[in-house]
């Protein structure tokens, strides 16, 4: 399921002129490119020349992008969703080379703390001193992942990020990875460096960050306890963004729409997210059991006590 919300850039655009690539493997066999300059122009953020951070929603068209201001870096990009799901996959395609360096981040508390989730760069060591660059071997470890050389400094470049993959080697069950590893209330992607563009006889060095898309895929958050997401209560059919549904169609008595607590009345065990070979199903207290309904006489007049009920409603944020 594709997750998208609205992603915001924390460092704004200005009017100037971009040099842009142009595919030409149409017209051979080869996958050629040549330079193409075009005015960026964001003041009119609907305008076609704006090539602001909304064009990097799935639903924006082929022919649009987002891109920075020339020679400016780091740019972060950031994508809130204010309810908490489940990442499978990630994946940024760069229009044109893509950074020599970035870092991905997540955040459990909706951007109120940020944690690293992997490291990126041509050159590990310089680009991020300090940080592991060999496979992480426990789920404490963050490490950087070495990208590969350019093969054609102006092919258009791919990055994809699952945030179990790094942690193949980790001796850990795939249950306690997605729930230490997966879960996350919005996204954070720093491009730190540049990439390398060879400069052309004749023309001024343009460097700047350019994304056609950013597709954040997942599910979500249950904790083991749903295996499916309630269906939307509405579409908004104007809209350009796809929303996924963060409540959960709990089963095994845990309530919450991410499932994280146990139903009323299931409270005789203390709530667990579930394993492999344990649902972790929450029990039913009897001790304390109670009916909906009790009925109490007193001077020949009876009370009706109702338990108090709770309606949950979910409101999406686009």
């Amino acid at each position: 399921m594709l997750l998208s919300s609205l992603p915001r850039p924390l460092a704004h655009q200005r009017f100037g002129y971009c040099s842009s690539l142009i595919s030409l493997r149409g017209r051979s066999s080869l996958n050629t490119w040549r330079m193409k300059c075009c005015p960026c122009d964001s003041r009119n953020p609907n305008g076609q020349l704006a090539h602001t951070v909304q064009e990097i929603l799935t639903t924006s068209g082929p022919d649009r992008w987002w891109q920075s201001s020339k020679g400016v870096n780091p740019v972060t990009l950031q994508l809130d969703l204010n309810n908490l799901f489940q990442l499978d996959n990630l994946v940024l395609s760069f229009k044109g080379p893509r950074p020599s360096s970035l870092v991905i981040e997540r955040t459990l508390d909706n951007g109120q703390t940020w944690q690293p989730a992997l490291y990126l760069a041509k050159n590990c060591e310089e680009a991020f001193p300090g940080v592991q660059t060999t496979t992480p071997l426990s789920l404490e470890q963050v490490y950087c992942h070495t990208l590969h050389p350019y093969e054609n400094p102006y092919q258009e470049e791919t990055i994809e990020f699952s945030p179990l993959r790094q942690y193949t080697f980790a001796p850990a069950s795939n249950s306690q990875k997605i729930e230490d590893k997966s879960g996350f209330t919005g996204l954070r992607i720093t491009l730190t460096e540049l990439g390398d563009v060879p400069h052309l006889p004749g023309r001024s060095l343009s460097k700047f960050f350019a994304l056609k898309e950013m597709r954040v895929m997942g599910t979500c958050m249950c904790h083991g306890h749903a295996d499916r997401c309630l269906p939307e209560e509405y579409s908004n059919l104007n809209s350009n963004i796809i929303q996924v549904n963060p409540v959960c169609d709990c089963k095994h008595n845990t309530a919450g729409i991410n499932c994280e607590r146990c139903a009323d009345f299931y409270n005789d065990l203390p709530w667990r997210s579930a394993e492999e070979e344990n649902t972790h199903t929450c029990k039913r207290n009897v001790t304390s059991m109670s009916l909906n309904i009790y009925t109490i006489s007193q001077n020949n007049f009876t009370k009706f006590l109702f338990t108090s009920v709770r309606v949950v409603t979910n409101k999406l944020h686009s």
